[in-house]
C-alpha cells in the first residue's frame, strides 16, 4: 500500500509537469532555430552545385529503396544524392529546426569512397538521432544545456549498422532533453516544427527525425523508442513508426525498453530496413511473415486506454483505415484496450523517474554541481526531484506492474 501511494503521488506530480512541458514545448520558445552546439551552422550552403539528373522534388518524393535503385542504375551518384539532401536541408531546416548538426564534407568524402557490396540502401543519405545514435565528431549532449559543446570521438554501433546498410550519414536530428517528453524542444536546441503545419510540433522524442523525413530532407531517419518516441512523431507527421522487439536489432540500445530503428515513409523501406538491421543471431526469434495476408484478423479501437477524450479527427482516421483494410479482404474486429492504461502509465513514470537522477549525474560530471531549475526543462527538473523519493525496489515494482 505504501508503494501504491508513492506511485500515485509521483504520478500526480509528473502529470502537472507534463501539462506545463507540453504547452512550453508546443508554443513556448518561438521555434528557435539557432544551433546551440559547437558544430556547423545548419543554415547549410552546399559546396557543390546539384546536377540535373534528378530534381530536388524528385529526391524529396523518392523512397530510400528507390534512391538506391537510381544509384545502381547510374541515374545518379551517391555524391549527387548527398548534394540534393543538403540542398533541401538548406531550404527547409531554418523554418523546421529538425537538424542540429551537419557533416557535409565528410558525407561527400564517404559517398565518393563508398563501394557497392549489395547494400540495400547503397548511397542513400541518412540523418541519425542525436540520442543513442552518435557519430564520431558529432554532438554528445543528451540535449542538456550544461553539456553544450560536448562531442563524441566514437560512432555508436547502431550508426555503424546504418552505414553498413549503405547509408551515408549527413547529420544529426533534434530531440528533447534525455528523450523524456513526447514533443521535441529543449533549452539547448529549441523547438522543432512540423512540416505539415509549422505552428505545431512534430512530436517526440524522435521529432527531428520525423520532421526531416516528412519534409523530404532524407527518405528515412534514425530514431529510437522506449515509450513512444518513434511511434508518436510518426503519428503526428504521417509516417510509419515501428518499434521492433528489443534486442533483435544489430547495435541496439542497452537501455531497458529502448529500441533503435527509424522514421520511415513506405512499407518497403520499413521491411528492408528491418531485414538489414536484424541481428543474425536473433533471426530465429522473428517469425516469418505470412505469405497470404487475406482474411487476417486485425483488432482496432477508437478509445483511449487511459480514458482521455479522443478527437473526432483521430476517430475518423481510424475508421478510414478500417474501411480500407476491409476492402482489401481483412477481418476487422473492434476491441477495447485490454489493459488498465492508468496503472500502466503509473508504472511507466515510476520507471522513467530515475532518468532525473541520470540527468543530474551527467550534468554534475561536467559542471561539478547539481542541476538547477533554470538549466533544464520543467519535466527534467520534476523527474530529478521525484527521483530523490523513489523506493529502492522501484524497478521490481515496475516489473511487477507489467506482468
Amino acid at each position: 500500500m505504501r508503494h501504491s501511494k508513492l506511485i500515485s503521488k509521483v504520478f500526480e506530480t509528473l502529470i502537472v509537469f507534463i501539462a506545463i512541458t507540453v504547452t512550453w514545448g508546443l508554443f513556448g520558445d518561438g521555434h528557435s532555430t539557432a544551433l546551440a552546439d559547437n558544430s556547423k551552422s545548419v543554415a547549410v550552403t552546399t559546396t557543390s552545385q546539384v546536377t540535373n539528373k534528378i530534381t530536388d522534388e524528385q529526391y524529396r518524393n523518392a523512397s530510400a529503396s528507390q534512391l538506391a535503385a537510381m544509384v545502381r542504375s547510374g541515374q545518379v551518384t551517391p555524391q549527387e544524392l548527398v548534394r540534393h539532401a543538403f540542398s533541401v536541408l538548406a531550404q527547409d531546416n531554418p523554418s523546421l529546426n529538425a537538424v542540429i548538426y551537419t557533416r557535409e564534407q565528410q558525407a561527400l568524402e564517404e559517398a565518393d569512397q563508398l563501394k557497392d557490396t549489395g547494400q540495400p540502401f547503397y548511397g542513400v543519405p541518412l540523418l541519425v538521432k542525436g540520442l543513442m545514435q552518435l557519430i564520431a565528431g558529432g554532438p554528445n549532449t543528451n540535449g542538456l544545456l550544461p553539456l553544450k559543446g560536448n562531442t563524441t570521438s566514437a560512432t555508436f554501433p547502431i550508426t555503424k549498422a546504418f552505414q553498413n546498410a549503405g547509408f551515408i550519414v549527413i547529420g544529426v536530428t533534434n530531440f528533447p532533453e534525455m528523450g523524456l517528453i513526447n514533443v521535441t524542444t529543449s533549452k539547448l536546441y529549441g523547438s522543432a516544427s512540423n512540416p505539415w503545419n509549422k505552428d505545431y510540433n512534430p512530436g517526440g522524442s524522435s521529432g527531428g527525425a520525423a520532421a526531416s523525413t516528412a519534409d523530404g530532407m532524407v527518405p528515412l531517419a534514425g530514431g529510437n523508442d522506449a515509450g513512444g518516441s518513434i511511434r508518436i512523431p510518426a503519428s503526428w507527421t504521417g509516417l510509419i513508426g515501428l518499434k521492433p522487439t528489443q534486442g533483435i536489432i544489430t547495435g541496439d540500445s542497452a537501455t531497458p525498453g529502448a529500441v533503435n530503428f527509424a522514421e520511415t515513409k513506405t512499407m518497403k523501406d520499413t521491411s528492408s530496413l528491418f531485414d538489414s538491421l536484424l541481428d543474425s543471431k536473433k533471426a530465429d526469434q522473428v517469425p516469418a511473415a505470412p505469405s497470404n495476408l487475406k482474411g487476417m484478423t486485425i483488432a482496432y479501437s477508437t478509445k483511449s486506454p487511459v480514458g482521455t477524450p479522443v478527437s473526432p479527427d483521430a476517430v475518423q482516421a481510424v475508421n478510414n483505415a478500417v474501411s480500407l483494410l476491409k476492402s482489401q479482404g481483412f477481418n476487422m474486429v473492434k476491441v477495447d484496450p485490454p489493459v488498465d492504461g492508468v496503472k500502466l502509465m503509473q508504472a511507466y513514470y515510476l520507471r522513467v523517474t530515475s532518468s532525473g537522477s541520470t540527468a543530474n549525474f551527467v550534468i554534475k560530471q561536467k559542471t561539478k554541481q547539481d542541476m538547477t531549475f533554470d538549466q533544464v526543462s520543467p519535466m527534467t527538473w520534476a523527474l530529478y526531484q521525484a527521483s530523490k523519493k523513489l523506493p529502492k525496489n522501484s524497478a521490481s515494482i515496475y516489473n511487477n506492474a507489467l506482468c
